[in-house]
């Protein structure tokens, strides 16, 4: 039963790819990036030999259907126009990693490839627009950071299920540079066509690239079933006053670990961390069982909100994004992160307050803390062991 609750249930996964689009005057070159976790979906038999390790000699055998997945579900128009990659280049092996590199780091940040291509521009460029069809191979929950890059700004763009198109208008962006910042109003074209066309894909004029971070902050705690879990097991036996406290030294917590991590400060083994996110859950899930008072909580969670901290970091490696981006996207991330926080916890308050009122109230609270510590005890299993039936 734990296994089917699992399997069905939408939670925290780190499943993110890359994107980085480079402008120049006579050329394009676009950059994808996944790790090999993502690659197999594309190629099954990708580690042909089943050694449980990827080859250089393997990857270079799987390239093509790679390059041909990426020119058939990534879609390019050009000044409106639907165009293709270009040439494809060889593959880059990531940074420092072993041959093969083990399938223990499939789904790390240490097992990133990139494909690159690079297009030639017959005519000046006026606008590009990307369009991601890859969602239905990579999963629903699966999304691209991406950014543009044009004399010298950079442009941050996420790409998901929900919005998996983007156009970069050359026009905008220059008035951008100009002003040194994003005036309200976009750039409005003159032929119906392009009105039309312009009309079925987001914009840089659109919105600011912190407002899509922030809502992919909101979307990872909403949709990290862990971490649900965690807070579940904290607020279920916390009143109002406790509550506060708990929730500030969480958020102070995760904060300071998520810059440590995204800033390459601290690094921490990917595998440890999911599977102490495990450890807290269960442990925080049986201290409910067997403890009275709980004054002791906001320093516990403080200990463990760093924990959690690294594992948000794993949500946005934005290792294709120019420095001077990283911490503008972190900042929206985590104030994301905490909206969504902010959310779980209204929506739990009222149920601890009510069973602190029930007869029934103390059972209910130990049934709710068994199952969370049954969950967390599956999840520490299951990533401890690498098993993949739980793979969130």
């Amino acid at each position: 039963m734990l296994w089917t609750l699992a399997a069905n249930v939408s939670a925290h996964n780190v499943d993110t790819s890359y994107a980085r689009i480079r402008i120049f005057a006579d050329h394009l070159e676009v950059r994808l990036t996944s790790d090999i976790f993502t690659l197999r979906r594309i190629v099954p038999d990708l580690d042909a030999n089943r050694d449980e390790g990827l080859s250089r000699e393997e990857l270079r055998r799987a390239t093509p259907a790679i390059q041909k997945f990426f020119r058939e579900r990534v879609k390019i128009e050009i000044n409106e126009a639907a165009s293709d990659l270009g040439e494809a280049k060889d593959p880059f092996w990531p940074l420092d990693a072993p041959d093969p590199i083990p399938a223990a780091a499939w789904h790390t940040n240490e097992a990133l490839v990139s494909f690159g291509f690079d297009k030639p521009l017959a005519s000046p460029l006026k606008s590009v627009a990307l369009l991601f069809d890859t969602f239905r191979a990579f999963g629903e929950r699966h999304s691209v950071l991406g950014v543009f890059e044009y004399r010298g700004q950079s442009t941050e763009v996420l790409f998901n299920i929900a919005e998996p198109d983007y156009l970069f208008d050359l026009a905008f962006a220059s008035l951008r540079a100009s002003e040194a910042k994003i005036p309200a109003p976009s750039l409005k074209k003159t032929e119906p066509e392009a009105k039309a066309r312009t009309a079925a894909h987001r914009s840089n004029a659109d919105d600011s690239p912190g407002w899509r971070y922030f809502k992919m902050g909101i979307g990872h705690i909403l949709s990290g079933f862990d971490h649900m879990c965690f807070l579940l097991a904290l607020l279920v036996v916390s009143r109002l006053r406790p509550i506060i406290a708990i929730v500030t030294s969480f958020t102070i917590a995760h904060s300071i670990t998520l810059i440590l991590a995204v800033f390459s400060i601290v690094k921490v083994d990917r595998q440890f961390i999911e599977c102490s996110i495990a450890v807290t859950i269960i442990y925080v899930a049986l201290e409910n069982i067997w403890r009275k008072g709980y004054a002791h909580r906001w320093v516990l969670t403080f200990f463990f909100g760093l924990i959690h901290g690294f594992g948000f970091a794993n949500a946005i490696n934005p290792q294709e994004l120019p420095p001077q981006a990283k911490a503008k996207c972190l900042f929206m991330l985590n104030l994301g992160i905490e909206a969504g926080q902010i959310a779980v916890v209204l929506v739990l308050l009222p149920l601890s307050l009510a069973l602190a009122k029930w007869e029934h109230g103390p059972r209910a609270k130990i049934a709710i803390s068994i199952t969370v510590a049954l969950l967390g005890l599956a999840w520490f299993v299951d990533r401890a062991f690498d098993l993949g039936r739980m793979p969130f």
